[in-house]
Parts: structure tokens; sequence; C-alpha cells
């Protein structure tokens, strides 16, 4: 099919037929749904704890909103292809904001990740805690940025695959950088953590039960969003309508869980929940310690960083 004929293209027919798509499938309704309610629902949490947590949690919130509604609204755009595989705004709409969506919550993890390298003791790492936050949500926004331009001009591959070509190099980059960067916060953090353990001992067996919990919950959320990345590398290194690309059951596994699950929990572990288990004594600190280290982190907000 030439570009003409796919201009023309608003339904499916028989001069416009499903496979000459971008994804060569119709979306399933009841999954793309389902991830839509879970991410609106957590959306609304998010709002409740903007309010809530605002004096403490505010950059952590917003950027946990921010990732939960773009891909509420990623799915919203799948729902509506799911009824016509040929709307042009909706691939659009679902394509770029799926992309970009995880970025933010990779930063609320840098956010987490500076205020318990503080907390700690800044001792255990190569690191000065006040590199942990602003380098990497800057490199990640980098990635962010990237993926934005690279995923507008990608989503036009049908209309115009010399610009989709240079949009789906772009794309790839801008998530290969995130998952580099991503990797190599993980190796620090990884590094951090066994430096503590063998001046300290094996201190995360003494801490509060709701502290464990939490530290093993950014665990958790940090290897799903790479994952996640892992899997859109090698996608988008395929081609718009490339063959990982057209494996719903695929997409849904490897992003929609990866993403969902790590939404939830960064909701469910919310810092302002968890701030008894925070300021606990696990470390011999003193409440006001771990609060002021905790305030300092909050300092860099969503607008600061972009």
């Amino acid at each position: 099919m030439n570009n003409t004929q796919r201009e023309r293209c608003e339904k499916i027919s028989p001069d416009c037929p499903l496979e000459d798509t971008i994804y060569g499938y119709v979306p399933n309704m009841g999954g793309n749904a389902f991830f839509g309610v879970v991410f609106g629902i957590c959306t609304l949490v998010q709002v409740y704890f903007l309010f809530r947590y605002w004096r403490f949690w505010k950059g952590y919130t917003i950027l946990v909103l921010i990732g939960s509604l773009l891909e509420c609204c990623g799915y919203a755009g799948r729902i509506l292809m799911s009824k016509n595989p040929w709307d042009g705004a909706a691939t659009s709409i679902q394509f770029v904001l799926l992309m970009v969506g995880p970025s933010f919550l990779a930063a609320a993890l840098y956010m987490t990740l500076r205020a318990l390298v503080q907390y700690f003791g800044e001792q255990y790492t190569k690191l000065p805690a006040r590199l942990w936050t602003w380098p990497f949500v800057t490199a990640d926004m980098l990635g962010f940025f990237s993926q934005c331009v690279g995923g507008v001009m990608a989503s036009m591959t049908e209309k115009y695959p010399s610009l989709g070509t240079v949009g789906r190099v772009i794309m790839v980059f801008g998530v290969t950088f995130q998952a580099v960067v991503m990797a190599i916060a993980g190796i620090l953090a990884a590094d951090f953590a066994l430096r503590m353990r063998r001046v300290r001992g094996s201190v995360f067996r003494h801490l509060p039960k709701d502290l464990n919990i939490f530290l093993i919950s950014l665990t958790v959320v940090f290897l799903l969003v790479l994952t996640r990345c892992i899997y859109r590398i090698p996608e988008l290194a395929g081609g718009v309508g490339g063959h990982m690309m057209r494996q719903e059951v695929e997409f849904m596994i490897l992003d929609g869980c990866m993403i969902a699950i790590s939404v939830i929990l960064l909701s469910v572990i919310h810092p302002g929940i968890y701030a008894t288990a925070i300021h606990g004594h696990a470390d011999h600190r003193s409440k006001q310690t771990a609060e002021r280290a905790f305030e300092q982190i909050t300092q860099i907000t969503f607008e600061q960083v972009a």
C-alpha cells in the first residue's frame, strides 16, 4: 500500500486491510481497558497524595502522578484503536504516551535513592548524595525528550515513511540511553548496599519490617522499569510495524504489566505512608535526622528538574 492510499484509510475495509496497520491487530478491548482503569485509579490516588503530603513529598508525587496519567491516556488511545485500528490520532497518542510515561517513574526512583543515601550515610558510597538525583533525572529527561520527538515522528510512519525511520532511530537512542542510565544507577545502588553491609554487617536484618518492604518494593520497581526499557529497544529497532511490535501479548506482559505493577507499588509504598518506617531507628539515627535528610530531597521539584 502506497502513502496516498494510507492517507485515505479511515477504517478497516477491503482497500484498507488490518494487516497494513502499524500493529497488524485489533487491540484487545478488555486488556487495554483493564490497564486504563488501573492507571486511572493510581492517578487519582496520587492526586490525593499530592494534597496530603504536599509539604514533604510533592516532587516524588508529581512525577508518579504524571507517569500514571500518561499511561492512562495512552491506554485510552489503545481502547479507541480497538474500535478502529486505522484511527491515526489514537495511534499517535498511545504510541507516544506509552513510550514516555515510564521516564517519570524512573525519575521518582532517583529521588528516593538520594534520600536513602542521606539516611543511611554518605560514607558508604563513592557518589555524594547531591549527585544521586539531578544528574540521573537530567539524563532521564534527555531520554524522555528524545522519545517524545522520536515518537511523534515515528507515529507518522504510515504516511511519511522516511520521517518515521528517523523518528525510530531517535526513539531507539532515547530508550537505550534511559536503560543505560538506569543500569548505572542500579550498579551504584548495589555498590552502596554492599559497602554498607561490609562495614556494618547484615544491617538490613535489623531494619523495621515496613522499611524492608519499602526497600524491596523500590528494588522490584527498578527491575520492572528496566525490564520494560530493555524490551522496548529491540521492539523499536525492528521498525514501526515490525514483528515484535505486532505481538500484543508480549506488549501486555513486558510493557503493560511491568509498568502497572510499578505504579501500584509506587503508590502503595508512597513515602508519606511509610514515613514512620523511614524515620525509624534502624541505623540508630534520630527521627529528626531522618526527617532532615528526606526534606532535602523534596527541595528538587518537578519544575526545577524540567
